[in-house]
């Protein structure tokens, strides 16, 4: 067998473990979800992140380098959240740190007294209050801030035609996953409201000041938060609507049953009524929270971060996907004997009768975060010990 012939034929078998999991069979093998950021990516090949971030050229040379280093399931070195489209807007709500590592700041869209307008219209209030408040170049008058869009859509375009045919290239050169199975991302709507529009010191003020406007506010989110979470793609249990999960563990659990729940089951239920299924990042430990997560509908992807996963899967294994939960601060200071036994320790627990998703607890963000042989290691341990 040529090596085309092997790497599309380890593509299939790959996209079909993925498949058998979400359609609820057990798979020939593990899948395995470990992702690698584009920061990281370009710092394993050896580029500049202060200004390599800005070249397609320089982003599509460290996938191809990190690809053919760790052998993930999926294209990785990647990331959307690139200087150049922030920039030309004059964001705020993202900026360059002085490392060249996109941050996310703090900070609120809209003031407590917008609460009636968000209320009323929350597109709204998006164009009038946010939007200007978190890009600076789209607060100016016309044609200033028309001039600033065409130029973040150039921008975007001229990396985007050259980085998206690469990433489908790098699929099948190296016999990764060569089909989707994102169906689009939206946010839970409380956390919407505490992300986009009264940030996380706000919006968990505001539940205490103004109840009543807090919950009024999740609703009028809530078809908005569906929009952004649908595509045109034929709804498959396959294609997973994808939702990081960020307020409930900063918040009390009567809080979180009040203000966060009810939307946010509500949503993940009418996404699977379509068709869909559901993936979730359950970001911190979610532990007090387990028995929420039960009552979803069967087939939900939970990516956890911290807590027990003896527990996790007791209380969740038989009813929802697991992922996640492999400590990525293990592949930056444990030894590769320690990273080995650790992976057959998670698998030997999460493992048995499916439902199983081999992942670490976060994404490798920058090079720091894991060695290379650790990671490899990792990798290479999944393949072996985790076959069924």
């Amino acid at each position: 067998m040529d090596n085309s012939a092997a790497m599309k034929e380890q593509s299939e078998r790959r996209n079909q473990n993925f498949v058998d999991v979400y359609e609820g069979r057990i798979p020939q093998e593990l899948p395995i979800s470990v992702g690698v950021d584009g920061a990281a990516a370009l710092e394993y090949a050896g580029k500049n992140l202060l200004t390599d971030q800005y070249s397609a050229e320089a982003m599509i040379e460290a996938m191809d380098y990190v690809n053919g280093l760790f052998d993930t399931d999926q294209v990785v070195g990647f990331s959307s959240r690139l200087p150049s489209f922030y920039q030309l807007l004059g964001a705020e709500n993202y900026k360059m740190g002085a490392d060249g590592f996109m941050q996310h700041p703090n900070i609120a869209g809209m003031e407590p007294e917008d609460y009636d307008a968000l209320i009323e219209d929350p597109i709204a209030v998006c164009w009038e209050k946010v939007v200007p408040k978190y890009y600076k170049e789209l607060a100016k008058p016309f044609p200033h801030n028309v001039i600033a869009i065409l130029k973040f859509q150039a921008s975007r375009q001229a990396i985007m035609s050259k980085v998206g045919p690469a990433m489908a290239q790098l699929a099948v050169k190296y016999g990764k996953l060569t089909r989707s199975f994102s169906a689009g991302r939206t946010r839970a709507p409380f956390d919407l409201l505490a992300d986009t529009f009264r940030s996380f010191t706000g919006a968990l003020s505001d539940i205490r000041r103004m109840p009543d406007k807090v919950l009024a506010a999740v609703e009028a989110l809530y078809p908005l938060c569906i929009k952004m979470g649908l595509t045109n793609a034929k709804p498959s249990k396959t294609l997973r609507v994808g939702i990081a999960l960020h307020m409930p563990t900063f918040m009390r659990e009567k809080d979180f049953a009040k203000f966060w729940w009810p939307t946010f089951k509500r949503q993940v239920e009418e996404f699977m009524n379509i068709g869909y299924g559901v993936y979730m990042f359950c970001e911190d430990d979610w532990m007090r929270y387990l028995d929420y997560l039960y009552e979803l509908p069967e087939g939900c992807e939970m990516q956890f971060e911290y807590g027990d996963p003896k527990i996790i899967k007791e209380k969740l294994g038989k009813k929802h996907i697991i992922q996640g939960l492999y400590p990525v601060s293990l592949l930056r200071t444990g030894t590769v004997e320690d990273v080995e036994r650790k992976a057959k320790e998670y698998i030997d627990i999460l493992a048995p009768g499916g439902n199983y998703i081999f992942g670490t607890d976060k994404g490798v963000l920058r090079a720091s975060d894991a060695k290379v042989e650790n990671l490899q290691a990792l990798l290479k341990t999944v393949r072996e010990y985790g076959k069924y």
